[in-house]
């Protein structure tokens, strides 16, 4: 009996480890699903019987971020390997813009609050929330220290990004035909998505996705460009999703044009260190779209000239990448990527 037990006390000890590492595992897909599922239809009970107004908002917004930091600091700081801790920022993204699907009811009331609700809005700024705070636990720098420590930009440097700004506007605003679509309401709910997709998509792929593919390439000489072009790729595939609602041809397109601007707002911000510049750039490029289509999605058909036009914005976008990757440009560069993974690499020193 007493060597029974002691196998027995023998085997937990083995497959502690094991068990453990389930248990996370499952407390990492799981919690946020929690949160989201019961944020939303808590609010959504609440909305039922009183309409949510901006005091209810503010509050959704308040619990909804301190659940999710509490879910982050005590489960996923956890994570040691930066391929599970990319694949859970790109897995919690879809998770925490959720609760807007548990209030639909909003939408056939046109209530402008439920509006608010329903577009993911709330869960972007709790997303970026969380990633600072989750990105700091894993000893990486944050936006506010770039922002802190950021050089002194040059003029023609500027000046070009400016230009290209002003051309990726105008090839959104090269048609009008949606314009006279719009009403003060359908804008107000065309704004609430794009601040989604501009906070939420730029602290996912411009701050994390970057700044975990920097930490990977560290040691390789190209590791701006690999991690530039590696979370622009990234960013353009998440826009496949987009064929639950729009066609193939139409995706495709949207993919390649995401893949270039993906480009265009890391060098952006690995240049300036402002995240909340590209956060305003992608907002714009985002908002004059909808606003030329009358709609947050894609729609008509894509001709050869749009093609043509996403050829000449490759190759000036590939010029533009290699231009940077000389001189004080890249310094500059180099110097933001080395604040953003600085602790990371002192703290691998140090072991």
């Amino acid at each position: 009996m007493v060597i029974l037990m002691l196998d027995l006390i023998d085997a937990r000890i083995k497959f502690q480890p094991i068990i453990k590492t389930i248990n996370l595992i499952i407390q990492l897909l799981a919690q946020p699903f929690i949160i989201s599922f019961s944020i939303g239809n808590v609010l959504g009970f609440i909305g039922a019987v009183n309409p949510v107004g901006i005091l209810g908002s503010l509050i959704a917004l308040g619990v909804y971020v301190i659940f999710n930091l509490s879910y982050a600091q005590q489960i996923v700081k956890l994570i040691n390997s930066n391929i599970f801790r990319l694949l859970w920022i790109i897995y919690f993204f879809q998770i925490a813009i959720a609760p807007p699907a548990y209030f639909e009811m909003y939408e056939t009331n046109d209530n402008w609050m439920g509006t608010l609700l329903t577009t993911g809005a709330i869960g972007a700024v709790t997303y970026a929330v969380v990633i600072i705070k989750i990105m700091k636990h894993w000893h990486f720098g944050d936006p506010v220290s770039l922002i802190r420590d950021s050089a002194k930009s040059n003029f023609v440097v500027v000046t070009v990004y400016v230009l290209l700004t002003l051309l990726f506007l105008y090839s959104d605003l090269v048609s009008t035909n949606g314009l006279e679509k719009l009403t003060s309401f359908s804008i107000w709910k065309l704004l609430l998505t794009t601040v989604e997709a501009a906070i939420g998509e730029e602290f996912l792929c411009r701050y994390g996705i970057l700044t975990l593919l920097l930490d990977f390439v560290r040691n390789f000489r190209l590791r701006i460009p690999i991690a530039i072009l590696g979370s622009s790729l990234i960013f353009a595939l998440f826009h496949f999703l987009n064929l639950s609602h729009q066609n193939l041809s139409l995706t495709i397109y949207q993919f390649c044009f995401t893949a270039i601007s993906g480009i265009f707002f890391a060098l952006i911000f690995l240049y300036t260190g402002h995240l909340e510049m590209v956060v305003l750039i992608h907002f714009l490029f985002d908002f004059s779209s909808s606003l030329t289509s009358g709609n947050a999605s894609l729609t008509g058909n894509i001709t050869l000239s749009d093609y043509q036009s996403i050829i000449n914005l490759a190759i000036l976008m590939l010029i533009l990448l290699i231009w940077m990757m000389f001189g004080k440009r890249h310094q500059v560069m180099e110097r933001n990527a080395k604040i953003l993974i600085k602790s990371k690499v002192v703290q691998n020193n140090a072991k």
